[in-house]
């Protein structure tokens, strides 16, 4: 009985099998037989047309230059000339003579410079009332360039503590100090003014 199952199954599976497959090439065989028959749609070709690139392109001449007029040439006579008495000499100093190096002394004689100047603080109370003023002060500048002893010698307007900053900041002045015969030398006397004003 289960035999004749299975085989009655598998002779219905090969007839629909066999159905599917005539079903399916009738469909394909069934197109639409015009479309085949019919020239295929030609895609119109895009004209390009070959355009010279400098068509509109401004063309610009350049002038050419001037050809260099040739130097002359100068006798070598007629280029030495005698230099002026107070002409500097910018030449690099040759070794050896009184030139001294090391710990020993200075290569030349020279006066003071400030090499260093503080900005002192702007006392707060002028500041907040926006006042303005100076003070001179008088160091002494030692013979490494340091300063010592500041004195102030005046102060405008008196009281709000002009003279008191710029006291301070003296201290820390720096020179190049004074040399004469190769030896450092100390200046007293020297004054030095603080500006004391508001930013604008």
């Amino acid at each position: 009985m289960a035999g004749l199952r299975v085989g009655v199954s598998a002779v219905l599976g090969v007839l629909v099998t066999l159905a599917l497959v005539f079903v399916m090439f009738k469909l394909i065989d069934s197109g639409n037989k015009e479309l085949n028959e019919n020239a295929g749609i030609k895609i119109p070709d895009f004209l390009h047309v070959e355009r010279d690139r400098t068509e509109h392109a401004k063309m610009t001449e350049v002038e050419k230059p001037d050809e260099p007029e040739e130097m002359p040439d100068i006798p070598e006579e007629q280029l030495e000339f005698e230099a002026p008495e107070n002409v500097v000499n910018m030449a690099a100093p040759k070794a050896g003579g009184n030139l001294s190096i090391g710990n020993s002394g200075f290569a030349r004689d020279s006066d003071y410079i400030p090499v260093y100047v503080p900005s002192p603080r702007y006392p707060s109370r002028a500041q907040s009332r926006a006042k303005e003023g100076y003070a001179v002060i008088e160091v002494i500048i030692t013979t490494t360039g340091g300063v010592r002893d500041p004195k102030m010698i005046e102060e405008w307007p008196e009281g709000w503590g002009f003279g008191r900053a710029a006291l301070k900041a003296a201290n820390k002045l720096k020179y190049n100090p004074r040399v004469i015969d190769g030896v450092a030398q100390e200046v007293p006397g020297v004054l030095y003014k603080f500006t004391f004003q508001m930013a604008k």
